[in-house]
């Protein structure tokens, strides 16, 4: 059975379909593979994530304050909201860094007050964290009053221990970490989802240990808190 095929086929098996994928999207998603290597024109997930989470803060209003970026200790992203006081928080220090980082584990940090950040970030990280619900609770303390929350992880990548690669997620799974926030954004990525595996030189990037390459599908949420 050939893509258009199966994807179709799946959109039929759940009573709403929109739910999981469109069938419109699902031709998107088709003619995309097909017709053209998509994932060439689109930008780095870094600088995807950045002008997501730069409108949903025009959206919400938070233009401005205190900011913490959990796992910043080696690609902060502290340029990309310059309006911002910025802070790094990340499980080791890194002498020499661009930035201050704040040693300390985001699923329990007691040192850090509550209501202390007006927006809180990450990227790459929740499939990091080995209690991510926790980390979700922290996260709820420590933002203000109108303050917003945006994280950025993957549905579906290749095993990468670095240290451990604990979790996966669905759109909805990472918005339940967040009861207490108001949701101003839940949805997959698939930009990249064909995305050539080549490195420098041309050369493929090895199989992970379960033998594999898989697709890769981004997840973002964020939300504010009331």
């Amino acid at each position: 059975m050939n893509l258009a095929k199966r994807l179709k086929a799946a959109t039929k098996g759940f009573l709403n379909p929109d739910r999981v994928v469109s069938p419109s999207a699902a031709e998107t998603m088709y003619r995309a593979r097909v017709e053209k290597e998509h994932w060439q024109e689109a930008l780095p997930r870094g600088e995807r994530v950045e002008h997501l989470a730069r409108n949903l803060l025009a959206q919400a209003g938070c233009t401005g304050g205190t900011m913490l970026e959990i796992g910043g200790r080696l690609n902060p992203r502290q340029a990309a909201f310059p309006s911002f006081a910025y802070q790094a928080l990340d499980l080791k220090d890194a002498p020499g860094a661009e930035v201050e980082v704040m040693v300390g584990d985001i699923t329990h940090c007691p040192h850090l007050a509550d209501e202390s950040y007006d927006f809180i970030f990450s990227l790459d990280v929740f499939e990091h964290i080995d209690r991510p619900w926790l980390a979700g609770q922290e996260i709820q303390r420590l933002l203000k009053p109108g303050g917003v929350a945006m994280h950025s992880t993957l549905f579906s990548w290749r095993y990468h221990p670095c240290p451990i690669d604990y979790w996966r997620f669905s759109a909805e799974g990472l918005k339940s970490l967040f009861p207490d926030l108001e949701c101003l954004h839940a949805d997959f990525d698939f930009s990249e989802r064909r995305r050539d595996l080549r490195g420098r030189d041309g050369n493929l990037i090895e199989c992970d240990a379960l033998g594999g390459w898989r697709e890769n599908v981004r997840v973002n949420y964020a939300g504010i808190k009331r």
